[in-house]
């Protein structure tokens, strides 16, 4: 939920309490509950924080830490403390050289789409970055970047998807004095997975090499309208299995329109491939297509709504023909709104609903979900 305390203030604690309802917590697929076990739950959030925002001269730090004691009704055994931590320093030296230098914590349940068991399953990802621009010109920019990423899971039988990724970015930025940027970057990923995967009898090494050739565009239509794109070529080599290897265009373009002072609209189109929780493939194909939108109907209540229908393409992934996956695909439909209530400056109240489709073209794995969550928020 967004801040809403005034941003000159140091540290801004917080408490929140949440009532999350779903009607098939575990994504279990239609027809697969033949012993008629209860699938619903109300999970319990208690959550308390605090944000921290210091500038000092022209460097300024920042960070959050959040806590999430989350209890549920009839699934006991997915209790679970949730943790979000990020510290980043905004540095600057002189006038043209600036960057972040950043370190971020997150544990949190791993997310039911392409794991469905009822065991507990969190979900670590630790992240350090470190990046820097150079403002050579008026009009030309060079920036660069490295970073670092680790995922744990907590159960064994997820460990194979453990994995550390390191990239690395250089770019350059053509910088209009409309306030548009237009440029280019290199990205070098180096991913290591420790774990093999085991399928059928074979031990199969998931770690790669990825590179990216991409343009990055910052458009300014108008004073009401921007647009964003960044595409390209990339290219995946896995250090076992060359038949996971994948070459072509990755991209994604997004739109915003401040329609009127209280309508904003996004929209979103994207092709790119992308890490999943399954251990039956190494990435997916991911193409799709989102709308969202805000309204602020007056100073104290805000409505938000969400569109998103997306398709993820199994095929050039499998490790072994004997999984007979390479025509699968899977088809998501999402939907969601959301009320914002803020009867005063230290207080936000919110509900909202939501659907979640799944169809799949893999026999038995098609899957809907419905909830709606009260969730509420006080800032100190």
């Amino acid at each position: 939920m967004p801040a809403f305390a005034a941003t000159d203030d140091v540290l801004r604690p917080y408490v929140g309490y949440s009532l999350v309802y779903d009607d098939n917590v575990l994504g279990v697929a239609d027809g697969a509950n033949t012993t008629g076990e209860k699938l619903s739950d109300t999970a319990r959030h208690a959550e308390a924080g605090i944000i921290f925002n210091k500038r000092i001269s022209q460097q300024v730090l920042s960070g959050h830490a959040n806590l999430d004691h989350i209890t549920y009704g009839h699934f006991g055994q997915l209790d679970n403390n949730a943790k979000d931590i990020l510290a980043n320093w905004n540095w600057h030296v002189g006038n043209h050289v600036d960057g972040n230098l950043g370190v971020s914590y997150i544990q949190a349940l791993t997310p039911f789409v392409n794991f469905h068991s009822d065991e507990l399953n969190l979900r670590t990802q630790r992240r350090e970055f470190f990046d820097g621009a150079w403002r050579l010109h008026p009009s030309w920019r060079l920036r660069a970047g490295v970073s670092r990423d680790k995922l744990n899971y907590d159960l064994t039988s997820q460990q194979a998807g453990n994995r550390t990724e390191v990239a690395s970015e250089v770019g350059l930025d053509y910088l209009a004095s409309s306030g548009s940027t237009v440029g280019v970057q290199l990205r070098h990923t180096r991913g290591d997975l420790p774990n093999p995967q085991l399928i059928d009898t074979v031990l199969v090494d998931n770690s790669y090499d990825q590179n990216e050739l991409k343009a990055k565009v910052s458009w300014l239509l108008t004073g009401k309208t921007q647009l964003q794109f960044l595409g390209g070529y990339v290219q995946r080599k896995h250090d076992f299995f060359p038949a996971r290897d994948f070459s072509g265009v990755n991209a994604r373009v997004q739109a915003s329109w401040n329609a009127t002072a209280k309508l904003n609209v996004t929209a979103g189109i994207w092709r790119e491939i992308g890490a999943l929780d399954d251990l039956t493939a190494s990435y997916t194909l991911n193409q799709g297509i989102g709308v969202g939108s805000t309204y602020d109907m007056t100073s104290k209540i805000r409505f938000e709504g969400q569109l998103k229908h997306e398709s993820s393409d199994y095929s050039g992934t499998v490790a072994l023909p004997s999984l007979q996956l390479a025509d699968r695909k899977d088809t998501f439909d999402t939907a969601s709104v959301k009320m914002i209530y803020r009867p005063t400056t230290h207080l936000q109240l919110a509900t909202t609903a939501y659907h979640k489709k799944r169809d799949s073209s893999l026999d038995g794995n098609n899957a809907a979900n419905n909830g709606v969550m009260l969730s509420s928020r006080y800032e100190f």
